[in-house]
């Protein structure tokens, strides 16, 4: 009976992720009127963390006990995803977004280069096995991401107009790719010692105080502008997209390959393209699409490889 309930557990695992994914893609049409009311980047990412970190302290107090077991690799590991992860990543992804006149889809799809960062991670750090396919899939991938943010201009050119959709807005939106990939992977490994509840919980505590530094230095707490609207959807932001979708979204890596994470939160891209055209009017032309075609379908493929060559090790 307990094997079986094992294998039912791993079973609904990837789906959990998919479900988290999808919470994700609610984000944006709540996090763009705060944008364009003036709230900083920062300053609305510390209030997120702020409400999440208070909602996860009934999980760290009922786990007070584990501190003790923790190793100064595993304390690492957690200011990593909180500080890195979760809060210089999310400043990245939405900086990013707002550079490129807050287009928030274009900054989900390069997001998706995350797989790519994620699988040579794991090969470095959990020890998986690197497929010849990776540097078939990469590529097509990398070409695919390209279409989708620049279309048919050339290198060269963008080069010489140096503007910031051109330049920055891509770069940032691969940085916060970049460390997601590792927090994927750090987080994966994290959970097989510590509770969900702690790992969840120190995520926004050593995120919090990352931005409580960040905003300080590099902007201000803006709290004389918050309204009952913005409130609202900080509120949303936090908890729905944030602190319940973490929940799940840990609740299913945890039973779940790094590799395989990555493969089911291809949903998010999906679903939030749908959700902001629809809510924000944020549409793509051909070529984009046909470039998030190229690069979804890459990156799918190359992750399907890199889990059947997992499960034959």
């Amino acid at each position: 009976m307990e094997i079986a309930n094992e294998v039912n557990k791993n079973k609904k695992a990837p789906w959990l992720v998919v479900v988290a994914s999808l919470l994700w893609a609610g984000d944006a049409p709540f996090r763009k009127p705060l944008l364009t009311g003036g709230l900083g980047v920062g300053f609305i990412s510390f209030l997120e963390h702020a409400i999440n970190s208070i909602a996860s302290l009934p999980g760290l107090l009922r786990h007070r006990a584990d501190f003790k077991k923790i190793s100064v690799k595993q304390w690492l590991g957690l200011v990593y995803i909180g500080a890195g992860a979760s809060a210089l990543g999310a400043i990245l992804y939405v900086q990013g977004a707002v550079v490129m006149d807050y287009n928030f889809t274009i900054a989900a799809l390069l997001q998706k280069l995350q797989p790519i960062f994620a699988i040579t991670l794991a090969v470095v750090f959990l020890k998986e096995k690197l497929t010849s396919k990776f540097w078939l899939f990469a590529p097509i991938a990398l070409a695919g991401a390209y279409l989708v943010t620049f279309g048919w201009a050339s290198p060269g050119s963008l080069w010489a107009t140096g503007s910031n959709i051109s330049i920055w807005g891509p770069f940032l939106a691969i940085g916060a790719a970049t460390l997601w990939a590792g927090g994927t992977v750090v987080g994966r490994g994290l959970m097989q010692s510590l509770s969900l509840h702690l790992v969840n919980g120190m995520r926004f505590v050593f995120g919090f105080l990352f931005l409580c530094f960040y905003v300080w230095k590099f902007e201000e707490f803006q709290f004389g502008m918050m309204t009952g609207l913005f409130w609202r959807n900080v509120l949303i932001i936090a908890m729905l997209t944030g602190f319940v979708a973490l929940m799940i979204y840990y609740q299913g890596l945890k039973n779940t390959k790094a590799s395989v994470a990555t493969l089911m939160e291809l949903g998010y891209p999906l679903a939030l393209t749908v959700v902001n055209w629809i809510f924000l009017g944020i549409a793509l032309s051909a070529v984009q699409i046909a470039g998030g075609v190229i690069l979804l379908t890459a990156i799918t493929r190359l992750t399907i490889v890199n889990v059947r060559q997992q499960e034959l090790v």
